[in-house]
């Protein structure tokens, strides 16, 4: 999870946008393709698209996206790696996409192969519950799970996600007994969350907003740093001490392991100056991404410090992967 300490670090030591670094004066000079581990319309995609606007400009060359969803992000990262590393080939996932290898036999090393260039942000999700489970806050979730040991269900998206990892945090740290019901993707997960098939789930805030502002769900706690306006009645999981069992997803840009630093520079310089931008910082707003402006070096401490984590917690589980996507 990436720390509101390390955002305003990095915003601190961000490069001047204006400066060309040497080598990199005629790059690009054709249109750059990026390819998703995520679905069209989906977190990656829109926020892939809000930056796209702005690095096209400053870059002066057309910026593609491409999603390629499936095989819990391989199929992307496959199609990515077997492309020229010349830097006209990006590659755009969640964080958690370096817990790959902790999860299955991966035919590439999610943290070896891949080099980070910056991150786009990082998102914001709730915890949320049906009306049916009388719980309005963390506390009392656990104490109602704790009356009804194996009777409780959770939302698992895939195997080693935010969604799947949270519960189990919640189930270490509170000691509570409820049960992983596995779906391939949010969207029929969220349907049986809204029915009361499920009793809790950590979905997208903008999947989810509006059924909880149409008191179709109850969110029981912010998963990030701060309320949101939207709903400032709900408190954030660290206000309620449970900041420990977060599990953000941060949107890593990377290149080849063997890109030129020029390149990684000259994009690095177009995607900090793209998150200062009113107009993608609005497009960001829009889908709950907090702007991460940080130097490719931070961008790698970050990433590694989420291996680290998720690696820990996915072997302390014996979690694999279930084919998710």
């Amino acid at each position: 999870m990436i720390s509101r300490r390390s955002l305003i670090g990095a915003a601190a030591s961000a490069p001047l946008f204006g400066s060309r670094l040497a080598g990199a004066d005629t790059y690009p000079s054709k249109p750059i393709r990026v390819i998703l581990t995520g679905p069209v319309g989906g977190l990656i995609d829109v926020s892939g698209r809000a930056i796209g606007d702005a690095m096209q400009h400053d870059l002066g060359q057309p910026w593609i996206i491409d999603p390629r969803p499936g095989a819990n992000g391989m199929m992307a990262g496959q199609i990515f790696l077997s492309s020229p590393a010349d830097g006209y080939t990006l590659f755009l996932s969640v964080s958690g996409h370096v817990a790959l290898n902790f999860l299955m036999k991966a035919p590439y090393d999610a943290m070896k192969d891949f080099q980070p260039i910056g991150m786009i942000g990082v998102s914001t999700a709730l915890l949320c519950v049906p009306p049916s489970v009388p719980a309005n806050n963390v506390a009392e979730f656990v104490a109602y799970a704790r009356a009804n040991p194996g009777k409780l269900n959770y939302l698992n998206s895939a195997n080693g996600t935010g969604a799947h990892l949270l519960p189990e945090l919640m189930k270490i740290k509170y000691k509570l007994d409820i049960t992983s019901i596995s779906y391939k993707g949010l969207p029929p997960g969220v349907q049986d969350l809204l029915a009361g098939r499920l009793e809790l789930g950590m979905v997208s805030t903008t999947i989810v907003i509006n059924h909880v502002k149409a008191g179709r769900l109850k969110a029981i706690g912010v998963v990030g740093p701060n309320r949101l306006p939207e709903l400032p009645d709900v408190p954030t999981m660290g206000e309620q001490g449970a900041g420990d069992v977060e599990v953000r997803s941060s949107l890593p840009l990377y290149g080849h392991k063997d890109l030129p630093q020029s390149i990684v520079q000259r994009v690095n310089q177009a995607l900090v100056a793209s998150l200062g931008d009113a107009e993608t910082l609005k497009r960001l707003k829009q889908v709950y991404d907090e702007p991460l402006p940080f130097t490719p070096a931070e961008t790698a401490k970050a990433l590694n410090d989420e291996h680290v984590r998720l690696g820990k917690v996915i072997e302390q589980l014996g979690i694999k992967a279930d084919g998710g996507s």
